[in-house]
């Protein structure tokens, strides 16, 4: 949510178009680059596996 927002808010602006390699600004999260097929991404994805389950509170 909060990433898209700025990501949409720098698209309706023109600050951006969508290319791989720009970069915009995206809050308290700093500047973020658009990859390959337009796609931004946050950071890594968390693995959850037995062995770090009970490090998180659903």
């Amino acid at each position: 949510g909060y990433l898209a927002y700025y990501a949409a808010a720098a698209l309706i602006q023109g600050k951006i178009s969508g290319k791989q390699g720009e970069s915009f600004s995206a809050g308290t999260l700093g500047t973020k680059s658009v990859g390959a097929n337009g796609v931004v991404l946050l950071g890594s994805p968390t693995t959850f596996d037995k062995g770090n389950i009970d490090q998180f509170n659903f």
